[in-house]
C-alpha cells in the first residue's frame, strides 16, 4: 500500500487537482445545477428593478448604489421581495446541498473507476447510487458539528476554558481586566472551532470514500473507521487536504481583489460591460469552487487507496472443485464424493 500512493509522479494534491480540472463535463454540471438556483432567485430582483427604475430614473443612474429617495418610496416593496427571497433561499441552499451530497457520489463513481468515456452517465449512475447512505452520512456530519459548536461556544467553553483558565464566569468577557487577553479569547475560541469544522469536513470526504470503496451502507462503522485512520495517519490525510484548500484561497482571494476592483469602477460611472466582467469573475469562482471540490474527493481516493486496506469479505467458492481455468463447483458438508489426484 505503501507503494500505490507514490506511483504517481505528482504530489496528492497537484494529482488531484489535474484529475477534477480533467473531468470537464462533471465539473460543469457541478457549476451549472447551483447557477439556475441562484438565477431563480436573483430574477425577481432583475425585473422588480426593471419595472422600478423603467420611467423614472436616467438609464444607470442607480447601477452602483440605491440612492436614499429611492429606498424610501420603494420600501414597502423592497421589504416583501426580501422576505420573499428569504424563504425561498432557504429552501434553495437546502436543495444545493442536497446535490452536494449527490454529487459526491458521482464523483468518487468516476474516481474510483479505471474506465473513461461518458463521464456524466456514469457519474449521474454514482450519484444515485450513493445518494441515501450519503444523506444519512450528511445528517450525522450536521450532528457532529452541533457537537463541536457546542463544545466551542457553549457550557464546556464558558465553564472549563472562559471560567476556569481566564476567570471569566459565563464566558462574560467583560470582566477581564486586560482587552487584549479578552480579544485574544475570543480569537482562539473562533480559531479552535473552524479548525475542528474544517476536521470534521474532512472527516466526511474520507468517510464518504470509504463507503463507496467497500461498498457499504453503515455511516457510523465507516465514520468510526475513518476517524481511526486519520488519528493514525493526520499528516497524510489532511495535508493534502489542506494544501487543496490552500489553492482554493488563493484563487478566491486573486478572483476577490478583480471584483473589488471592478466594483470601484462601477461607482466610476461605469457600464454594461463592468456588469458583466462582475458576473464572470464571479462565475469563475463558482467554477473553481466545484473543481476544487471534486479535487478532494480524487485526494481522498489517493490517500484511501494507499491506506485503507481492503474489506474483508467470506469467498463463497472457497470450497469448490475444478480445474484451473475451468468450471468451477462449490461443494459443502453433504456431498458424498471426494477428489482424488
Amino acid at each position: 500500500m505503501e507503494h500505490a500512493e507514490g506511483t504517481s509522479r505528482f504530489p496528492v494534491f497537484l494529482s488531484a487537482l489535474r484529475g477534477a480540472i480533467g473531468r470537464t463535463p462533471i465539473w460543469l454540471v457541478c457549476w451549472l445545477v447551483p447557477l439556475i438556483f441562484a438565477l431563480a432567485v436573483a430574477l425577481p430582483w432583475v425585473q422588480w428593478f426593471g419595472d422600478a427604475t423603467a420611467n423614472r430614473y436616467a438609464p444607470g443612474s442607480v447601477l452602483a448604489a440605491l440612492d436614499e429617495p429611492f429606498r424610501h418610496d420603494h420600501r414597502e416593496e423592497l421589504a416583501g421581495l426580501r422576505s420573499q427571497s428569504a424563504y425561498v433561499t432557504a429552501v434553495l441552499a437546502l436543495v444545493v446541498m442536497l446535490f452536494g451530497v449527490f454529487s459526491a457520489g458521482g464523483w468518487l463513481q468516476v474516481f474510483l473507476e479505471r474506465t473513461s468515456g461518458h463521464s456524466v452517465r456514469r457519474f449521474l449512475w454514482g450519484a444515485s447510487r450513493y445518494f441515501w447512505r450519503f444523506a444519512r452520512l450528511w445528517i450525522l456530519t450536521i450532528l457532529v458539528l452541533s457537537v463541536v459548536a457546542w463544545l466551542t461556544y457553549a457550557w464546556p467553553w464558558k465553564t472549563f476554558v472562559a471560567g476556569f483558565l481566564f476567570g471569566a464566569p459565563d464566558g462574560e468577557m467583560e470582566v477581564l481586566t486586560s482587552e487584549r487577553t479578552a480579544i485574544w479569547l475570543e480569537w482562539l475560541q473562533s480559531g479552535i472551532y473552524t479548525a475542528a469544522f474544517a476536521l470534521v469536513l474532512v472527516w466526511g470526504d474520507y468517510t464518504r470514500t470509504r463507503m463507496a470503496m467497500h461498498d457499504t451502507r453503515s455511516a457510523i462503522w465507516a465514520g468510526l473507521a475513518t476517524l481511526g485512520l486519520m488519528i493514525r495517519y493526520p499528516l497524510r490525510s489532511v495535508r493534502p487536504m489542506v494544501l487543496l484548500l490552500a489553492v482554493e484561497w488563493l484563487i478566491l482571494w486573486l478572483t476577490g481583489i478583480l471584483s473589488w476592483s471592478v466594483n470601484t469602477g462601477l461607482a466610476d460611472g461605469g457600464g454594461w460591460k463592468q456588469v458583466l466582467l462582475l458576473f464572470l469573475v464571479g462565475q469563475f469562482a463558482l467554477m473553481w469552487r466545484a473543481i476544487t471540490r471534486g479535487a478532494r474527493y480524487h485526494a481522498a481516493v489517493q490517500v484511501s487507496r494507499a491506506l485503507v486496506p481492503p474489506l474483508a469479505k467470506p469467498d463463497p467458492w472457497a470450497h469448490r472443485v475444478g480445474g484451473p481455468g475451468g468450471p468451477q463447483y462449490p461443494i459443502d458438508q453433504s456431498d458424498e464424493y471426494g477428489v482424488s489426484l
